[in-house]
């Protein structure tokens, strides 16, 4: 005879496949990056697939002609934007310390001007801010050389290479199916209700995800173009790491202002520069804020700065990158869950009463 989940068999069962979830993930994380970035470009590139049918294109040409395009794209991004973002970077970092000597002095000149005169244990303070800037530079150094040259980077490079675009096009192809099955296995009495909540998902991710990354790409290349028309070293990979960076609401542009402001005061010590500084990223905050965001990602997707930035400190913290890819997704299934739960409670007799 044919039995019913209850309440806690139900509960029970979600809570292993969430505990599923995180231990698959924790354990394979090392190997998950191109399989995950590969499921990414999938999602992103589904749409323009579907537009493509819509015009008669047999669903394996379309994905075929959007993959191979979007990566003919990417690559030649990438070999025109890695060496400039490597050139600056390096400049970036070996003119760093000295940058920290100069401010140590002026430190000292505004305290004298105010007639403090900085006790030996507040240089040392100064001192070891600057020592322990040092070493992590040098500690980056080293992380950095040792990828470069450690099997890890080859592994890396075949995966990106060839391991992405395979999971991304098989992924494509056989996207219709694997909805279709997904929605088989679906309870039959709550399916209406979960393609409720995973078209709520998928309207928030697509606002976030394919909206928010197209503003930080446009942000990035605004605001490194613009800083280097005005004439501040380094204003390209600064501005590229502030588009980066936009992908946290505020944090990218907090970044790129502060570290713009900081170089053109110590690489010229012209006010004029600074003020230019600030001008380019008071013009890229004016579009984000009024033509970006409104049109590329909407005003109302369901994930709340603060959530966002949670998600990707939390997620960067426990699984590395592989945290940070998976970060948002899991904060936007998260957020729509316990918008349903709300909703569910308000409807209850115990908040009725």
């Amino acid at each position: 005879m044919a039995t019913s989940f209850n309440f806690r068999d139900l509960s029970l069962f979600w809570l292993a496949i969430i505990a599923l979830f995180i231990g698959f993930i924790w354990l394979f994380q090392s190997i998950l990056t191109p399989f995950i970035l590969g499921m990414v470009i999938a999602y992103l590139l589904n749409p323009l697939v579907l537009k493509l049918e819509g015009e008669g294109w047999p669903r394996w040409a379309a994905v075929l002609l959007i993959l191979v395009t979007f990566m003919m794209v990417l690559m030649a991004a990438v070999s025109f934007l890695v060496p400039v973002l490597l050139r600056e970077g390096a400049q970036l970092v070996g003119d760093l310390p000295g940058w920290i000597n100069a401010a140590q002095d002026k430190i000292v000149d505004i305290a004298a001007r105010f007639g403090v005169t900085l006790t030996p244990d507040s240089e040392a303070i100064v001192e070891n801010i600057q020592g322990q800037a040092g070493q992590i530079l040098q500690a980056g150094k080293g992380v950095l050389a040792g990828l470069v040259a450690g099997s890890a980077a080859i592994f890396s490079f075949v995966s990106f290479v060839f391991l992405m675009p395979i999971v991304a096009f098989y992924m494509m192809l056989d996207w219709p199916r694997l909805v279709a099955k997904v929605d088989e296995l679906l309870p039959r009495d709550k399916a209406s209700t979960v393609r409720d909540l995973m078209a709520e998902t998928d309207r928030t991710l697509a606002g976030f995800i394919r909206g928010q990354l197209t503003v930080c790409l446009i942000l990035g290349l605004f605001y490194g173009i613009g800083l280097t028309l005005i004439g501040l070293r380094f204003g390209f990979v600064i501005g590229m790491a502030a588009g980066i960076l936009s992908i946290m609401p505020y944090v990218g542009s907090a970044f790129g202002l502060f570290m713009s402001v900081g170089v053109a005061w110590f690489t010229t010590g012209s006010p004029t520069m600074v003020v230019a500084a600030l001008v380019v990223f008071g013009i890229g905050q004016f579009i984000e804020g009024n033509f970006l965001t409104p049109k590329l990602v909407g005003n109302n997707i369901g994930l709340h700065p603060l959530w966002v930035i949670f998600a990707l400190m939390a997620g960067g913290t426990l699984m590395g990158f592989v945290g940070l890819l998976i970060a948002v997704p899991v904060a936007a299934v998260i957020g729509v869950m316990v918008r349903f739960a709300f909703a569910e409670y308000k409807k209850s007799a115990y908040y009725v009463g």
